[in-house]
């Protein structure tokens, strides 16, 4: 039925009216249960027969306006707790997933009614470019929450992607600049919300935890400004995408074939913008930098924003060892405290300035001594190992098992009855087709150490200024892990720490019996959830 003479379409939200009394009745108290039913009306409504093309695209983007404070409550969720193998976050990860999956499917639904439409009315012309923004920011949402679960975006995913973005140049909007929402301050464009999922693609999310993927998803949407895209290859445009294919972008390849479907981006330019932010970060550890959520740590954007200078930049990095297929088992178990006691320890018996009363008192404060008899509770997981290289490993996670593991978490590695712990960080995850988690874990130290810092009063001042001839001072403690360099060397090494120690230039002493030396803080190099990888510098006794 064509509605030529008024008649109403054969759907409950026959018109703007009645979709607004029905929305009325969504439960308020449960995002979860009403969110689905925003997502069951869109997908009702987009495919109903009998709708003016301008009133289907108006109850769309009303039913839109109404899931988008949903579905950002329970991202928050999800992101609080994002295991690939926990029941419930792949609960709450399917609804807000399917929300903008049928989202972008109504939104595309009402552009193809608009193309084939040889008679528009001006109110549907002048919703168009709107509609084109809301569809390529949906998409790259569904993209964005596939690649927190390490999926691949499948093939007609991008499709859709590339045929929005073609149907805005067609249509000469593409570089029209808009407010996407109400109550929305920050202007964008089809152009840039296209950049967005394509510079996402290329940003190697495989290598962050969900949270970070959001905070570069973020990240991405505010410098999209920055980014290029053109129609023609040249040396400041790296990747490339075909408007016509069902591909993700891929590198310029020498003496590739060019057509006029294909666009060519870069993220480059971004770059001093990034920089810019993080040595605001850097130089002033309090500074909120607001922009990419106030929900993340500044600690946590930082270590996203760096990835991002690597990234973004024109030459990305490339696995430089080659990898050897192997067929082994490993045992594996995580956690700052818990990889500390394990890995190779300094005894606080050796050192030879700590008193038996700062001992005991070190002991009971930190509930987790350096001696061999006192480790804490653990347990191991067996992984089975697939290939393995100088730098890293690959393997498959235990169906039943490793419900802990996200990106950038901290694990402790020995093979079967072997000696030694190292010490490994969870660097990559992907989702096979048939549900299998494939991990990779780089290797930080096949080498660490296990010490105390001791330190005394606050900032940068040093424990010798504290001193009194009565004795009348505390130390106070911290556990870490000294990770050698690639020479095995401890004089460039790194340090772990647990999360929230590390303030730039304070000065700790290494307690490392007649060896021990102090050291000065100098940078935050990575973060997990329970620990801060730092660079350090060791001082000279004269400046100790």
């Amino acid at each position: 039925m064509f509605n030529l003479f008024g008649a109403k379409p054969d759907h409950p939200m026959f018109d703007l009216d009645e979709a607004r009394r029905l929305l009325a009745d969504l439960p308020v108290d449960d995002d979860f249960k009403a969110l689905e039913e925003v997502t069951a009306w869109l997908d009702t409504v987009k495919d109903a027969a009998g709708f003016r093309s301008e009133v289907r695209a108006a109850i769309v983007m009303l039913l839109d306006e109404t899931g988008q404070p949903l579905h950002s409550a329970l991202l928050q969720l999800y992101l609080s707790a994002p295991h690939l193998q926990d029941f419930q976050g792949l609960h709450q990860w399917k609804a807000i997933h399917g929300f903008m999956q049928t989202l972008a499917e109504a939104y595309a639904v009402c552009t193809d009614e608009y193309r084939e439409n040889s008679k528009r009315s001006a109110e549907f012309r002048e919703l168009m470019p709107l509609i084109c923004v809301r569809l390529l920011r949906a998409i790259a949402e569904q993209m964005k929450l596939e690649l927190m679960r390490y999926i691949e975006v499948a093939p007609e995913v991008w499709q859709r992607l590339y045929k929005s973005y073609h149907f805005a140049e067609y249509e000469q909007f593409a570089a029209s600049m808009l407010l996407p929402y109400p109550r929305h301050v920050i202007h964008t464009s089809p152009q840039r919300e296209f950049l967005r999922a394509l510079v996402l693609s290329v940003s190697s999310t495989e290598t962050l935890a969900a949270d970070q993927t959001e905070v570069c998803y973020r990240i991405a949407g505010r410098l999209a400004g920055f980014f290029d895209l053109k129609d023609a290859p040249d040396a400041d445009t790296p990747y490339c995408c075909d408007l016509t294919a069902s591909a993700p972008p891929h590198r310029v390849k020498a003496g590739m074939q060019i057509s006029p479907a294909k666009r060519f981006f870069a993220a480059h330019r971004a770059l001093p913008a990034l920089e810019k932010i993080i040595g605001q970060n850097e130089s002033d550890p309090v500074w909120q930098e607001r922009r990419f959520g106030s929900e993340f740590t500044p600690a946590g954007k930082l270590t996203v924003l760096k990835h991002l200078l690597i990234y973004w930049a024109k030459e990305p990095p490339h696995r430089h060892q080659e990898r050897h297929g192997i067929d082994a088992a490993i045992e594996v178990t995580h956690g700052f405290r818990v990889v500390s006691s394990l890995v190779t320890r300094i005894d606080v018996g050796q050192v030879a300035d700590l008193s038996s009363e700062d001992a005991a008192a070190l002991k009971e404060r930190e509930r987790v001594s350096l001696v061999s008899e006192d480790v804490v509770h653990y347990e191991t997981e067996m992984w089975q190992i697939q290939d393995m290289s100088g730098e890293g490993l690959g393997g498959v996670l235990p169906k039943n098992g490793a419900a802990w593991v996200k990106i950038g978490d901290l694990c402790g590695l020995k093979a079967p009855n072997g000696p030694l712990w190292w010490v490994g960080m969870i660097r990559r995850l992907h989702t096979d087709p048939n549900g299998a988690v494939h991990v990779g874990v780089e290797i930080l130290a096949r080498k660490p150490v296990s010490v105390w810092l001791r330190a005394l009063g606050k900032g940068a001042e040093k424990a010798s200024n504290w001193e009194t001839s009565s004795g009348s001072f505390a130390y106070s403690y911290l556990p870490v892990i000294l990770l050698p360099d690639a020479h095995n060397s401890y004089m460039s090494a790194t340090m772990l720490m647990e999360s929230g120690s590390f303030v730039s230039g304070n000065i700790y002493q290494v307690m490392m019996g007649e060896k021990s030396r102090s050291i000065r803080l100098t940078a935050l190099l990575a973060e997990g959830e329970d620990y801060e990888q730092v660079s350090f510098q060791w001082l000279e006794p004269e400046h100790e």
